[in-house]
């Protein structure tokens, strides 16, 4: 038993086993456990589940404690209040290693990559999460909202979810364009590319598992759990190992890395007139002015 604890210990050493639970005062992100179901909740409703570092500290603390729980077989990462997250927190202090870097912080290439890397690390656990994760969607699913539901092995969305924001459309980055493989190509660029879209267009294109009505979301959420959480754990396991190992082999490992690259270069780029420049606007008009002049301009654009 000493040797299988200690190769328990020892096999992988990612970021969920670095966030201490025992003991944890969980606010930001809230862990329940309800047989042998864990429920993490994002718990910023008052920000519409904004991922600041508090947030990201308690999701890898409940995945922590879920993964060390014999008990628990099912994980759902829900949101609290009106949305599943609104993306990042870009109104946060700055500092914080969740939301990207701004370009006034001035970080070499090195240091900047380093922080891509861990920053992206923690979605990695979550895709490569020993146990079945499902993400239950509902209102707002917005940049790293699309980054925790596409890194959860299953999505459930109410129908009327909204996955993008009006004028920037979806963004989703490295592992999360994982469903091009799956879906075809297609049918993923009409997912990825359009402005938005809602839990039953995303449905009908396959980028969530399935829709249903606002009301029966926690019904339909339990029902899959509770299905999976019958299941053999180990044939799980070892099932989830080969299909997240086929996404290796079809270049899900140069998605990623792109993805760094792709952060690095946007800092370092001089913007054209019809450009997004997020800091610049941010600087001139505020957030809340910057997204509301982006959304008429969407709007108009579509007639």
């Amino acid at each position: 038993m000493a040797y299988i604890d200690r190769f328990k210990f020892h096999y992988q050493k990612d970021f969920t086993d670095q966030i201490p639970y025992e003991g944890r005062e969980f606010e930001a992100a809230l862990y329940q456990k309800d047989g042998a179901i864990a429920f993490i909740t994002l718990n910023r409703p008052e920000k519409r589940n904004a991922i600041d570092d508090n947030v990201f500290l308690d999701l890898m603390a409940g995945l922590h404690a879920a993964r060390e729980d014999d008990e628990v077989r099912v994980v759902v990462i829900r949101g609290a209040g009106l949305s599943f997250s609104s993306g990042h927190d870009l109104s946060g202090p700055s500092g914080q290693e969740t939301p990207p870097v701004p370009p006034t912080a001035n970080p070499t290439v090195r240091d900047y990559l380093n922080v891509e890397r861990r920053r992206c690390g923690k979605y990695e656990d979550l895709l490569h999460f020993p146990k079945p994760t499902i993400a239950q969607v509902h209102g707002a699913c917005i940049g790293a909202g699309e980054f925790i539901h596409a890194s959860c092995d299953f999505t459930i969305a109410a129908d009327d979810a909204i996955f993008g924001a009006s004028g920037f459309g979806r963004y989703t980055g490295g592992v999360q364009d994982w469903p091009l493989w799956p879906v075809g190509s297609e049918r993923f660029r009409a997912g990825k590319l359009t402005l938005e879209i809602t839990g039953q267009e995303a449905a009908e294109l396959g980028l969530v598992n399935r829709s249903v009505p606002l009301d029966d979301l926690d019904d339909e959420v339990r029902r899959w759990a509770d299905r999976l959480a019958v299941l053999p754990a180990d044939s799980l396991l070892l099932a989830r190992e080969w299909l997240n190992g086929t996404l290796d082999v079809t270049g899900i490992g140069v998605a990623w890395r792109s993805h760094y690259a792709g952060h690095l270069a946007i800092q370092w780029i001089r913007f054209q007139p019809d450009e997004v420049n997020f800091y610049k606007a941010r600087r001139d008009r505020g957030l809340r002015g910057y997204f509301a002049t982006r959304a008429v301009q969407a709007t108009a654009g579509a007639e």
